[in-house]
Parts: C-alpha cells; structure tokens; sequence
C-alpha cells in the first residue's frame, strides 16, 4: 500500500467537494470518495459538504495499491524523450507490444517497470505492436486522472507511409468493429466511431507520406482508414499492404498542456524508416 498526497490553495470560497470536482477528474473525484480519501484543510478533517475559505490549503492522502508484477522482468529501459515529476513521453521501437500477453510477455510496460520500478505506471495511448513512435506514461493515478481521456486532452500526430499516389487532404469518419476470432478491424455501422484527419505531405505513383491526426483512438484506426481508402500502408500485411521489413507508421508528435504547469507541451520525432 501507498500512502499519495494532493495540495490545493483554494483562490475562492466553495463547498470543499465543488472544490474538488473542479481540480480532479470525474473518475479520480469518485475513486476518492469512495476509498474515503482522508481530506484535510488547514491541516483539521473537514466534511465534504461543508464551506472552505479562500486562501485555505487543502490536502488529500489516498492510498493505492502496489501493483504485483507477473511478467518476467527485463534489463532493457524505454528510449525516454521528456520526463517530469508526473509523466514522461518515450519512443516505442516498432514490432513491441505497449502491453504484455501471456502469448507474448516482452513489452514496452517491462521497460517501463525496469525504469521507473514497480509503482503505479498508466500508459495513456497504446501503440499496435507494429506501430512505432510516442507514449505519454503518467507515474501516477492522479496524474493519469487529468491527461485522460487522450482524445481531448491531447494532439496526436502520425507519419505513414501508403501505397498509391494521395494527393488529396480531407477527414474519414466511419465505425471500425472487430472480426470475430481475429485482431483484426474493418469499417462497419455496427462499430464504433472513428475519426481521422490526414493530408499529403509527398506523393507519387508509388507511394505517399501522409499525416494523420486522431480525434478517436480506435485500434487500427488508422491502418483500417487507409486500407479502405485503398492505399494501404507499406508493410502492412495484416491489411493488404506489401511486405517490408517494418510497418511504416509512427506516432511522431504529441502535444498536450502540462497539467501540473500549465505550459504546452510539445514533442515530435524523426520517422526511422
């Protein structure tokens, strides 16, 4: 069990859970409640309903569990792009899982737990296994609780490159669902809802460069897209496209606004293939 401490200064008079509402997310907010977070202001125990003056301190101790890790450990660290006290952005090598199965236990989250150790490790934008490039990773609940969900809180950028000549700019919105028996994705209206902006950044009769930037993160969304716009991304196989050593397909820029700081955050990478 670990014992985590959140400060507020309080700038105006509110009841103390409108004051929490407004400084943690609808998730976080619950999860306090209902583990009974021991809430403190000015250093005294203060019920929930009742009023907090300006220029009070607030503090919340809450205790999260340690994470049992089962999968088998490894030397190897991420590629680490930025770190704070809060989170840090790696670089995903290609042809790695984020996550382990029990098939396939060498991930990026081993990685991960041989760096920063066996704490509390929220990945918040999961990469296919193929797909190389970005993961922003909070060290902590808290933390995890103000970058999520990913899709409002954060511009996701990908370079790909596709079979074909795309020339054009323009926005896919359709439904992905998945086939039965298969980790494989196809557009149908019984799926869920995904949204892709790209335009050409180079193009010519055999292949094009394109940027793709996500308002929904469904898996595959984007290998899904352009397969169905019949320009498959090189080295896709699962989707149509031709044989190549890596799936050219990166998550090359993020940007977000450090909750913590309020300062824009923005990180891109160069593509490796």
């Amino acid at each position: 069990m670990k014992q985590n401490e959140l400060i507020m200064n309080v700038e105006k008079e509110d009841i103390l859970s409108e004051i929490l509402k407004k400084n943690v997310s609808k998730r976080f907010y619950r999860f306090l409640k209902y583990s009974k977070a021991e809430v403190l202001v000015n250093g005294e125990p203060l019920e929930w309903y009742k009023k907090v003056s300006k220029g009070s301190k607030i503090k919340v101790i809450y205790a999260t569990l340690d994470k049992e890790i089962d999968w088998p450990k490894t030397e190897k660290l991420p590629k680490v792009v930025l770190e704070t006290d809060h989170y840090l952005i790696v670089d995903k090598e290609p042809n790695l899982l984020t996550i382990p199965t029990k098939g396939n236990p060498n991930s990026l989250y081993q990685q991960l737990v041989a760096y920063l150790g066996e704490q509390d490790i929220h990945i918040l934008n999961r990469l296919d296994k193929e797909t190389s490039g970005l993961v922003v990773v909070a060290k902590d609940r808290y933390a995890a609780s103000l970058l999520e969900p990913t899709h409002e809180h954060m511009i996701r950028k990908y370079l790909c490159l596709v079979e074909g000549k795309v020339e054009a700019s323009a926005t896919i919105k359709n439904h992905i669902a998945k086939e039965e028996n298969s980790h494989k994705r196809y557009v149908s209206e019984e799926g869920k809802l995904a949204i892709s902006h790209y335009h050409s950044i180079e193009s010519s009769e055999e292949a094009s460069l394109l940027e793709f930037v996500l308002e929904t993160g469904r898996t595959h969304q984007i290998r899904v897209h352009t397969s169905h716009m019949g320009h498959p991304i090189v080295g896709d196989k699962l989707y149509g496209g031709k044989e190549n050593s890596v799936l050219c397909l990166t998550s090359y820029s993020v940007e977000f606004i450090d909750p913590f700081t309020n300062e824009v955050i923005h990180c891109t990478i160069e593509k490796e293939w």
